[in-house]
């Protein structure tokens, strides 16, 4: 019975080790200082989100993938690749910011400036000290523009 039972010690120890293993790598230490995870939105222009939002008045709202002949080409590229999800969310925050800012429903807001998004982009390699981004640094963003999402779509009266 000792063997069995230090047989089944063994098997929860390993298995601890394994565990805590897994989240030591997967931990990724914060900045001490919350400035400065916030400091990528600081690169785009500031605007203020009204406090009760209302429908834009005579608003044609443009669904975002019938813009598609007016995406910019670095989007187009950006579907694949090493930094694809990271560029997308950013891309998705910046023309978010755009329809809400311009009180623009159409194609000319929600296809928004590459070179915006890869001043976002340069601001985050700086920030992270890294070559190429992943979804985990562009988590907080792609939150931000969910958010942002909803009031556009409220804005525009339909789906982004």
């Amino acid at each position: 019975m000792t063997k069995v039972f230090k047989a089944q010690m063994m098997g929860i120890a390993v298995g601890l080790i394994a565990i805590i293993s897994t989240a030591a790598w997967a931990d990724t230490p914060a900045p001490a200082d919350i400035a400065q995870e916030d400091a990528y939105l600081d690169v785009l222009p500031n605007f203020e989100i009204p406090d009760d939002v209302q429908p834009i008045p005579g608003a044609v709202n443009e669904e975002f993938r019938n813009c598609r002949a007016n995406w910019p080409t670095e989007y187009e590229l950006s579907q694949k690749g090493p930094e694809a999800r990271a560029l997308r969310d950013i891309y998705g925050l910046v023309r978010v910011r755009n329809v809400i800012e311009k009180q623009d429903c159409g194609c000319a807001s929600k296809v928004a400036n590459w070179e915006d998004v890869e001043a976002v982009a340069v601001a985050l390699r700086a920030q992270h000290n890294v070559q190429r981004l992943n979804w985990k640094q562009t988590k907080a963003i792609a939150e931000e523009a969910a958010k942002l999402t909803g009031i556009a779509e409220a804005m525009c009266g339909g789906s982004f």
